[in-house]
């Protein structure tokens, strides 16, 4: 079993870094060999126009987005990194997302057929102590995987405002890896995250890891 952690911040070493890179560490004690991919250091260029790319017989943006993709689909667990930009995910993480959409236009089923039971993991590293601000980001992304049948194992909100906050904070840190090692064998398609439920004043502490 292996796992990708695509660490989607511009900072190689802020709060999402090193979560994701905790996250690896988890899954590593529980038996799933991971490794990182830093996807600000890769050239992934805007969607364009996909018919006009069909029309022509293949994609005409020439960048790493189809190497990335190749170590996508050579993992079995998908760890995504992002931090909590305006309620939703970083531009770099936004940008190579929206490039799957290419691969629908382009080549519907086999890409289905390689992404179809990849499990999926969502690390968020935000500056807010609740779980509310985060909500938006995490539905978006398990959407995006829901529809591509990829079952979603664990959602994982980490609390740092500046560089290090995270990293300090020896408490989160071996929760998340904790979280990160039950989640190696999780399958569930379908997680109740609690924070919905509860009553909530802004500013309560309410970060965490959740898994089934």
């Amino acid at each position: 079993m292996v796992a990708l952690g695509l660490i989607a911040s511009p900072r190689p070493s802020g709060n999402t870094a090193t979560a994701v890179r905790d996250v690896l560490a988890g899954l590593e004690l529980g038996g799933t060999s991971g490794e990182e991919l830093f996807l600000p250091a890769e050239k992934i260029l805007p969607i364009d126009d996909c018919q006009a790319c069909i029309a022509a017989g293949g994609c005409g943006l020439e960048d790493d987005f189809d190497w990335v993709m190749e170590r996508v689909y050579a993992a079995d667990l998908l760890v995504v990194g992002t931090p909590l930009y305006w309620y939703g995910p970083s531009g770099q993480l936004k940008l190579f997302l929206d490039r799957w959409s290419c691969l629908l236009d382009r080549e519907e089923e086999v890409f289905r057929a390689r992404m179809r039971g990849k499990r999926a993991a969502i690390v968020v590293a935000q500056g807010e102590r609740g779980f509310y601000e985060a909500a938006p980001c995490l539905q978006m992304l398990e959407w995006t995987f829901r529809y591509l049948d990829m079952p979603t194992v664990g959602r994982i909100v980490v609390v740092g405002h500046a560089r290090g906050d995270y990293a300090a904070d020896a408490d989160q840190r071996q929760a998340v890896r904790e979280t990160a090692t039950r989640m190696s064998s999780a399958e569930a398609t379908d997680l109740t995250p609690p924070w919905f439920h509860l009553r909530y004043t802004p500013g309560d502490e309410l970060g965490g890891a959740f898994t089934p």
